[in-house]
């Protein structure tokens, strides 16, 4: 670990002076969980973990990536369950990510029951009852982790498809010939279903970890935990405010994993850049972080004693030294966000005709085409509305974010453009269509994109308008009709009472990015506001992939 590492957590925790700062009480008791996924874990036969690196980095749990059966159902139960009791004795807690079964066609357990086959010709992992049953029972079993499940729901499983050429079989529910309501309802119905088939067995959380910036409000009204991507092909802050949004409508936990892979390279992404994740995933207010994957942190020397790579030294250092020295007295229920992305997710990301990232597999580059299956279907597509929520954020980041595609898997957009964690942005964050006005309290400037929004959802927004003064960008589909008569077209901009309205036929035009400026903050920062008046100001690195983290009223 260089000096510069070493020293950075010490520094990018500074206190800005406030004259007569209010003094807040530390909230009570452990509110902030590190673990890792166990890939690439190295352990002796007969171990489940290394547990001297767990010890080293200081993990609260673990992501333990389940393969598949490999005896009877009633073998794997007591397999799991032996896992789970050696876990308990190192006092770590377990999820068990189920991401094989995306990448499996079939997994068939010794006495014949296929795990990953469900009736209506779905593909999607199910523990057996009697493992579920004997899992469940344990203190150190958290959740069950579905890595994925909305890329393998929207991508009608590309991970076997590409195995298996013309099969392709959805997670959740098949949406071919429904509207787009209809096929937000399926795609709820199904996560539901899976999350009403795992309380049956007790309390544990099912836990889903997104690709895309989309279905995190549909799985969190289903009951499901999100877990947004960091790095990888994401934009982290991006991500984030998707979910952070899920989390506090619909009263969920917020996990964040921190992905290495970036395409099909591992480790895609740097030291420095796991550290500024790190200090982004904890001054943001989540409750769980991991990263993704353990392999990445430490080696075996020659007696088989851990050694801590520079990665490993960073993720330690933030554990064991940097979080004790500065104490987070809130979480992401907390906050108070300034600019709100308002939209019915219909699950358009920036995928397309032509959208495509290009990754080496088996010495070859392939191009993997995203096809524009919305929600799935084969006759959902992409529209001008659809687009309207990406163009928001292109607006709110200073340009960063392209107005074509939130993902820098597609690759024709992002191209020459060197991955960055970071985009600057001032507060925010990303509502459902139903969103109400409590949420809404704290928010000046909001964006009102998609193809819906619902009646109750739009008379509060009038409501803060006029009362609170709310400034709205919109199309003019969900204007208030007083003032259509008025709108010609462009962007103009309306008083009503208090607020504003800014009706716009263009989300990035230039127009509006004059009149939304005072709202936006700087080029070079990314703020979040959480109650008593606390701020926490992200200064970004110039390659986009570090912070410095100044707190105001501490």
């Amino acid at each position: 670990m260089t000096l510069a590492l070493a020293s950075v957590f010490a520094l990018c925790a500074t206190v800005r002076p406030v004259s007569a700062q209010p003094k807040h009480s530390q909230v009570a008791g452990k509110q902030f969980f590190v673990g890792v996924d166990n890939s690439g874990d190295k352990f002796q036969a007969g171990e489940f973990f290394n547990d001297p690196a767990m010890e080293a980095l200081g993990v609260d749990f673990i992501s333990y990536k389940y393969r598949g059966p490999k005896g009877t159902i009633e073998e794997e139960a007591a397999t799991l369950k032996t896992l789970l009791d050696r876990a308990e004795e190192k006092n770590l807690k377990i999820v068990f990510n189920v991401e094989s079964g995306n990448w499996r066609l079939e997994m068939l357990s010794t006495d014949g029951r296929n795990w990953v086959k469900q009736p209506g010709d779905l593909h999607q992992f199910r523990f057996p009852a009697e493992v579920l049953k004997s899992i469940q029972q344990s203190p150190a079993f958290w959740g069950t982790l579905y890595d994925e499940l909305e890329h393998s729901q929207i991508t009608r499983n590309l991970t076997i498809a590409l195995r298996n050429p013309g099969v392709e079989r959805v997670s959740l529910a098949e949406t071919t010939g429904m509207d787009f309501k209809l096929a937000d309802e399926a795609v709820f119905k199904g996560a539901k279903s899976l999350v009403d088939y795992h309380r049956g067995f007790g309390n544990g959380k099912v836990l889903t970890e997104h690709v895309w910036p989309v279905l995190f409000h549909n799985f969190a009204r289903a009951g499901m935990t999100p877990a947004y991507k960091q790095m990888k092909e994401n934009w982290s802050n991006v991500w984030a405010a998707c979910a952070m949004g899920a989390c506090l409508q619909y009263n969920q936990e917020l996990w964040a994993c921190l992905d290495f892979w970036n395409h099909n390279t591992y480790p895609g992404h740097s030291a420095e850049e796991l550290q500024g994740n790190l200090l982004f995933a904890y001054w943001a207010g989540a409750d769980k972080a991991y990263v993704e994957n353990v392999g990445s942190l430490y080696s075996l020397d020659e007696n088989q004693n851990v050694k801590l790579g520079e990665r490993g030294e960073v993720f330690r250092t933030f554990v064991k030294e940097y979080i004790p020295s500065n104490p987070r007295p809130y979480s992401f229920r907390d906050f108070e966000p300034q600019i709100a992305i308002i939209r019915f997710d219909d699950t358009a990301w920036g995928q397309g005709k032509d959208v495509f990232c290009s990754v080496e597999e088996s010495g070859q580059t392939i191009d993997l085409y995203w096809k524009d299956w919305l929600f799935g279907a084969y006759d959902l597509n992409t529209s001008p509305e659809s687009e309207e929520w990406m163009k928001a954020w292109h607006t709110i980041t200073h340009g960063m974010v392209k107005k074509e595609s939130l993902s820098w898997n597609a690759g024709n957009y992002y191209k020459g453009m060197p991955h960055r964690s970071f985009a600057p942005a001032n507060s925010p964050i990303v509502f459902d269509d139903s969103v109400t006005k409590e949420h809404l309290k704290s928010v000046k400037l909001a964006f009102l994109c998609g193809r819906f929004m619902s009646k109750h959802t739009l008379a509060d927004i009038n409501e803060l308008v006029k009362k609170k003064g709310l400034v709205v960008v919109t199309s003019a589909r969900f204007a208030p009709k007083k003032l259509l008569a008025a709108y010609t077209g462009g962007t103009n901009e309306f008083s009503d009472g208090k607020g504003k309205w800014i009706i716009t036929d263009d989300m990035a035009g230039d127009e509006l990015k004059k009149l939304v400026k005072p709202f936006i903050g700087k080029n070079d920062e990314i703020v979040y506001n959480f109650s008593g008046s606390r701020e926490v100001t992200m200064r970004i690195s110039p390659d986009g992939d570090g912070l410095e983290i100044i707190k105001t009223n501490f």
